[in-house]
């Protein structure tokens, strides 16, 4: 049998939360694997309320506090980013996978007459960003780890 690309980042991942769990001393409990792996199986921003409707349809026997707990231990470890994109919901948080991902930046379309509920969001790398980084580290002399740009509109009509 064949090893794909995705078996190997899932083993991948895994590692790198077997090894930050190692040096933070917590506990190494199969949930949390399960989570990371729903995590990487999406292909989407995802909120709390989604992740738990995912693992309970799966059958999965796990509590939303487990699961809030669990994306703080993933947020810490580098293995999801979170965003605010001021959608109007009750967890007003998204998240997605971040390990494998270059930096992005993300472009929130809300629907027309809505109140920030959001109809698209759509991803983007502009390498002009990448210039104004560099200018940035260069004018103040540090080193940018990561950056976070977000645009918010309505399509024209």
């Amino acid at each position: 049998m064949e090893t794909t690309q995705k078996d190997l980042n899932v083993t991948t991942i895994k590692d790198v939360l077997r090894q930050y769990l190692l040096e933070k001393g917590f506990r190494n409990t199969p949930e949390r694997y399960t989570i990371l792996e729903e995590i990487y199986n999406l292909d989407h921003h995802f909120n709390v309320d989604d992740l738990y409707l995912i693992m309970m349809q799966k059958k999965y026997h796990v509590s939303k506090a487990t699961i809030y707990n669990t994306i703080e231990i993933f947020l810490d470890a580098g293995l999801i980013r979170k965003h605010q994109f001021g959608e109007k919901t009750l967890s007003s948080s998204s998240y997605e996978k971040s390990y494998f991902d270059k930096q992005h930046d993300h472009l929130v379309i809300y629907k027309e007459g809505s109140d920030k509920e959001i109809e698209e969001i759509i991803e983007f790398c502009d390498p002009r960003i990448q210039g104004i980084k560099e200018s940035i580290e260069q004018a103040f002399g540090v080193k940018i780890d990561t950056h976070s740009l977000y645009f918010y509109g309505q399509k024209k009509s």
